[in-house]
């Protein structure tokens, strides 16, 4: 913590991450700069507000602390290695700072129910457990608050551990690789790559817990400095594990049934495959059987991701509008074997919809909403397996579909796109969505 007293310390960007950073600094008594070109000069913040980043100012600097989007550009960059000024990510400036034994949970899908479940499972142990990063509550806010022993999940993503150098979990979770983000990496690799940093100062004294049914996933992880476990739907590995429809935990040497399928609730293989990791984090840090089975047979996933809203005239309504790509959609149309009214849209993240076509064959009807309505449909309307509709907003499409749909059908907000066209996240789309939904009548 002395590192930082009286610093010069330069805050790039003021978001979520940004801020937390800021109250921690605040509290350890550093020197404040921030930039962000967003920000409000006239609000409450006891820093010098930076209008530019400038080579002179830079040069002045000790640490520079970059939230998770926020990008240096070249010139910038030379100026820093110059001066050989400390440049850290937010998890990276947290990590410094942290006592606590960190679990962190990455992929492209399933992030936040995987973290808050294993939170849930770490809080059966008599350590506090805190449940932190991409999930909503940024590390750096929280890191003075975490003794020495408690444990720290984190949800992170690419973006977080794309310039982080120096963080190490203890145990690191890999859930699986799908296009994503690429609006903002330039390319599939600069963005697998990013996941991949989430392991990249583990040791032997550490563990990766890693998706095996993923191919790519396997491929990408066989070289690990850690102890690595697996977690399968499909098939035995050390690690967690689905067969004759029971959970079993295999340690390499001994194997351990844990749970029958028929006592947890889940929607959907993925949402079974983040269990396991879960579970599996779980065990390595002395979770007993147990409270493993109890934790499951309890749990519910968090709101927006295949989250049951209502059933209205024997129709289901599901919400999942944290399904920002087209493989999360692709995934949630498996989960069920009824007929689906599919809600599809909202804002571009630089994905290829033709994938789209590959939906399973009980979509019956796609309701496109939102700025990427035209992109999708021009993909979709020559698909023979369901009829496709263009409904401008996500109120037209949800109240089409309600009518369309018959007895036992599923409408699904599954909209493989970002949210930003028409709401500030994907909570709020989603929250709309309920709405809606809880309206009809």
């Amino acid at each position: 913590m002395n590192d930082y007293v009286d610093k010069n310390c330069l805050i790039l960007g003021f978001g979520v991450s940004g801020q937390g950073v800021y109250d921690t600094l605040k509290k350890i008594g550093a020197n404040i700069y921030i930039y962000d070109k967003n920000i409000n000069k006239t609000s409450n913040i006891e820093a010098n507000v930076l209008g530019k980043i400038k080579s002179k100012i830079i040069k002045d600097m000790d640490y520079i602390i970059l939230s998770p989007t926020f990008k240096l550009d070249k010139k910038i960059q030379k100026v820093i290695q110059k001066n050989d000024i400390t440049c850290l990510s937010e998890i990276d400036f947290a990590f410094t700072l942290n006592k606590g034994k960190i679990f962190a949970i990455t992929g492209s899908n399933g992030k936040t129910t995987t973290a808050t479940l294993l939170n849930e499972l770490l809080n059966t142990l008599p350590q506090k457990s805190y449940l932190l990063g991409n999930i909503g509550t940024s590390f750096a806010s929280k890191v003075l608050d975490i003794e020495e022993g408690d444990n720290v999940v984190l949800e992170c993503s690419s973006f977080q551990l794309m310039q982080s150098k120096i963080f190490k979990p203890h145990i690191a979770g890999l859930l699986n690789f799908a296009p994503d983000h690429l609006d903002f990496h330039k390319n599939l690799d600069e963005y697998y790559n990013s996941k991949l940093k989430i392991f990249a100062n583990q040791n032997e004294e550490d563990y990766s817990v890693v998706n095996f049914d993923d191919d790519l996933v396997v491929e990408k992880t066989k070289n690990l400095n850690s102890q690595i476990y697996y977690f399968s739907t499909k098939k035995p590995c050390k690690g967690m594990f689905v067969a004759d429809d029971t959970i079993f935990f295999s340690d390499g040497l001994i194997t351990y049934p844990i749970v029958k399928l028929e006592n947890i609730r889940y929607v959907g293989e993925h949402n079974l495959s983040n269990y396991l990791c879960a579970s599996l984090m779980g065990i390595l840090q002395g979770v007993s059987i147990e409270n493993i089975a109890y934790v499951l047979n309890h749990f519910n996933t968090p709101a927006h991701r295949l989250e049951f809203v209502r059933r209205y005239k024997n129709i289901d309504f599901y919400n999942d509008s944290k399904a920002t790509n087209i493989v999360a959609t692709l995934t949630d149309c498996t989960a069920f074997d009824k007929n689906i009214h599919l809600l599809l849209g909202g804002s571009d993240k630089g994905e290829d919809y033709e994938l789209l076509n590959n939906l399973s064959k009980n979509v019956k009807y796609v309701y496109l909403f939102g700025s990427t309505q035209n992109k999708i449909y021009k993909k979709l309307k020559k698909n023979k397996n369901f009829n496709t509709y263009k409904c401008d907003t996500l109120l037209n499409a949800t109240k089409f579909a309600s009518l369309k749909a018959n007895k036992g059908e599923i409408v699904l907000l599954s909209p493989a796109c970002a949210s930003f066209d028409a709401f500030n996240s994907y909570e709020e789309r989603g929250n709309y969505f309920k709405d809606i939904v809880n309206n009809l009548m």
